[in-house]
């Protein structure tokens, strides 16, 4: 890779993208040792990751009125100091106080960021006029992939201060290569500059909903398949990592070659086979009580998910050009109810039916997902 291109716009984002990877994977691999460390057991887990994306949603909803003010460059300088921060605090908490202190703010920059980053990414993707998107996505399955099993093997062996010392390193690169190589772009304007006057809305608001449904069976398989591995074989805690690692390694695997299959296949095609895929994955880990088993279901729900929101953005980006985070915006709003409500049940009934029990109604959510997408298309939107 020439200088050039290691300082390219493009090679900027996709670390940005690869950190925000090791943020989720820090999260996924270490989140045993946080309950132990803090105290709290899966209910009170679940709270705090509602409270977390009621702050995600938020962030992500009002940044369609941030973009009139600011450029994804200013932004993304602004919080990615401020999400390292956030997130060293969330992994070294020592007691429930501390980590109810740490997990809001830690969501409000985990929403900024994937909001600012997909903006500039899709922005990117015009500029060079071919398919780039799921490249970036590619990066964050990559880095949860690493992080996740390097997460659960460092917070056993050294302790969360490690996991959040390797997250801290990326961040300042990130912010580094995002000052040096992003230019900022000029504001949102006009009619598609307001919320209430954005354009496309009714196929808009299909797609964020089933956004909404498809985040949440991703939080889960994400942060809860540690919970799951630990239980089946507390013996194999160090490595209880694997479920997100798989999940993230089985991602990328997709998304790295999803812009050519975007290309050939068209995208509502691969969305309606990732959706199958991803509810098979999900009834397995419901009924499967094999640790092995269990890691392939991760494996098979990493497969299926890795194309779905992507596309999904790139989808809402393509209908409202001319303010592209305004368009993330409107659907990351649609997205509150199920991803903010969808941690405090899945961590409810954890704690009283089972952490595989919850997986399986996860498939639940998909179906409907499943059900918007159809009517999508059925409206002459899909490809």
């Amino acid at each position: 890779m020439t200088a050039d291109a290691l300082s390219s716009p493009r090679t900027a984002i996709s670390i940005v993208f690869v950190t925000f990877g090791i943020a989720i994977g820090a999260l996924a691999g270490s989140m045993p040792s946080v309950m132990r460390n803090a105290g709290i057991d899966a209910e009170t887990f679940g709270l705090g990751l509602t409270l977390s994306t009621a702050l995600t949603v938020g962030a992500m909803s009002v940044g369609g009125q941030i973009a009139r003010m600011a450029s994804n460059r200013a932004v993304l300088l602004t919080v990615l100091p401020a999400f390292a921060l956030s997130l060293g605090a969330y992994l070294t908490a020592a007691s429930p106080l501390w980590f109810f202190a740490t997990i809001p703010v830690m969501g409000l920059c985990f929403g900024l960021t994937d909001l600012f980053m997909n903006a500039e990414a899709v922005a990117l993707e015009h500029d060079l006029r071919r398919p780039v998107y799921m490249g970036f996505h590619g990066g964050v399955s990559a880095g949860v992939g690493v992080m996740a099993v390097a997460a659960s093997w460092l917070s056993t062996q050294w302790g969360t201060w490690a996991v959040a010392a390797v997250a801290a390193a990326m961040f300042a690169l990130s912010w580094a290569m995002v000052r040096r190589s992003v230019l900022a772009r000029p504001l949102a304007a006009g009619r598609a500059a307001q919320m209430g006057t954005l354009p496309n809305k009714v196929p808009l608001m299909l797609l964020g909903i089933a956004a909404g449904l498809i985040i949440a069976a991703e939080t889960a398989a994400l942060l809860w398949s540690a919970k799951l591995l630990d239980e089946l074989a507390p013996s194999l805690a160090a490595i209880a990592g694997l479920g997100a690692a798989f999940f993230g390694i089985c991602n990328a695997a997709v998304r790295f070659p999803g812009d050519r299959m975007r290309r050939i296949i068209g995208e509502m095609p691969l969305m309606l086979v990732s959706l199958a895929v991803s509810i098979c994955g999900f009834l397995a880990l419901g009924l499967s009580g094999s640790f092995l088993i269990s890691v392939a279901a991760f494996a098979s729900v990493g497969f299926g998910l890795a194309l779905l929101i992507p596309t999904i953005f790139a989808l809402s980006a393509r209908l409202v050009p001319e303010n592209r985070a305004g368009a993330l915006s409107f659907v990351s709003l649609l997205t509150a109810l199920p991803r903010t409500l969808a941690p405090l049940a899945f961590g409810l009934v954890a704690a009283r039916l089972g952490t595989a029990f919850a997986f399986g109604l996860v498939a639940v959510g998909l179906l409907a997902s499943l059900g918007l997408i159809l009517t999508f298309k059925r409206k002459g939107h899909g490809a």
